[in-house]
C-alpha cells in the first residue's frame, strides 16, 4: 500500500457524502485531526486521575499488583469511553472542543455503537499510544480509526447553538 500526496493531506473543511435510499445524501464533516488529539489527551488526563484515585481509595500496590492495574486502567478507560458516548455522543475532552460522535444518519452515537467503537479501541492503540488509529485517521477520508469504521461512526464538530432560537409557542390564547 502506497501513500499519496492526496491522503495525507487533510482539508479540514471537507464533507464526506453518505448516500442513503430514502433520504438526500447527508454531508458530514469530519472532525479537525488536531481537535481530536486535544480531546484524547484531556481524556486521558481525566482517565488518569480516575485511575489513580481508584487505586489510592483501595490501597493498590503499583508493583506488586501491576497486572490488576492495567486490568482496571482498561476497564476505567472503556467504562469512561461507552458511558460518555452513550450518554452524550461526547466525552469530556470531545465537549471541551465541541466534537461529538455521530453514526452514519448524523444522528448522536448509540450505546451498541459506543460499544463497537470503543471495544476496538485497544487494538486502535497497537502497537503504543493509538498508532494504528493515528495511522488510520490519516490515511482515512472520513478520518475514522478501526473502531469508528467497524461502529459506522464518525467524530464531527457538534452543531452550533441557536443564540436565537425561535419564540415558544403560547400555551394559551
Amino acid at each position: 500500500m502506497t501513500l499519496d500526496k492526496e491522503h495525507l493531506e487533510h482539508d479540514d473543511n471537507k464533507e464526506v457524502t453518505t448516500e442513503t435510499l430514502t433520504a438526500p445524501p447527508l454531508h458530514i464533516r469530519p472532525a479537525e485531526i488536531r481537535k481530536r488529539a486535544a480531546a484524547v489527551i484531556i481524556d486521558s488526563v481525566t482517565i488518569g486521575v480516575a485511575c489513580l484515585t481508584v487505586i489510592s481509595i483501595f490501597h493498590l500496590n503499583m508493583p506488586t499488583q501491576l497486572g490488576f492495574n492495567i486490568f482496571l486502567v482498561a476497564i476505567v478507560t472503556f467504562l469512561y469511553y461507552f458511558l460518555f458516548e452513550g450518554l452524550m455522543a461526547s466525552t469530556i475532552g470531545k465537549r471541551l472542543f465541541s466534537l461529538q460522535v455521530v453514526g452514519q444518519q448524523g444522528d448522536p452515537v448509540t450505546f451498541r455503537e459506543s460499544f463497537l467503537r470503543n471495544v476496538f479501541r485497544f487494538i486502535d492503540w497497537l502497537p503504543a499510544l493509538y498508532v494504528l488509529g493515528t495511522v488510520l485517521i490519516h490515511v482515512s477520508k472520513e478520518r475514522r480509526r478501526l473502531g469508528d469504521i467497524i461502529a459506522r461512526t464518525t467524530v464531527t464538530p457538534s452543531p452550533e447553538k441557536d443564540v436565537n432560537p425561535p419564540p415558544a409557542p403560547f400555551l394559551f390564547h
